[in-house]
């Protein structure tokens, strides 16, 4: 289990948002961003499963939300940019250190930072389309797609712990 999170998020001085053509809006790197820079620090609240169903079902609006373990998800403050980011099959991010999204290879100016939203969910009913446009595209994610091989291979340890502790019960 990761420890506590910070009660807000940090964000890289180099990322801002922007329109994005995978969806809405995204974050964008202004300048160059080096493999294994930090980019995004997340905080917010953690809460049980239960609590998240609540809160969910009380929203009125998006609830950003990253599954971190078994019973514990990461809601993060309403509004933060962070909480912009999109989605990619070939993502330019992925997870470091407890509630980090470092790079994963060098970042150009001007290009949408992405993450695979595989590595952050293993809630079975998770299900959404995906217009990310990569080579390789799924076209769908879905909460059970830590179960593929080829993404195993791709992001070894670099999931949230829930992921990573399904995994390794896998593959024994």
């Amino acid at each position: 289990m990761w420890p506590p999170p910070s009660p807000s998020c940090w964000l890289h001085p180099a990322v801002e948002v922007r329109s994005s053509p995978v969806d809405g809006d995204g974050l964008f790197a202004r300048a160059p961003i080096s493999t294994g820079a930090t980019v995004s620090r997340l905080g917010g609240l953690l809460v049980s499963t239960a609590e998240l169903s609540r809160i969910l079902s009380a929203a009125d609006g998006y609830v950003d939300a990253i599954n971190v373990d078994e019973d514990a998800h990461l809601v993060l403050p309403a509004g933060t940019a962070n909480g912009k980011g999109n989605h990619g099959c070939d993502p330019n991010l992925w997870w470091g250190p407890p509630y980090t999204l470092v790079a994963r290879r060098e970042i150009a100016a001007g290009e949408e930072l992405t993450n695979d939203y595989a590595t952050s969910t293993g809630v079975r009913e998770f299900e959404m389309s995906c217009r990310c446009e990569a080579a390789g595209c799924r076209g769908v994610v879905t909460g059970e797609d830590w179960r593929r091989l080829d993404l195993r291979e791709r992001y070894g340890d670099h999931w949230t712990p829930a992921l990573l502790r399904l995994i390794r019960a896998d593959q024994r």
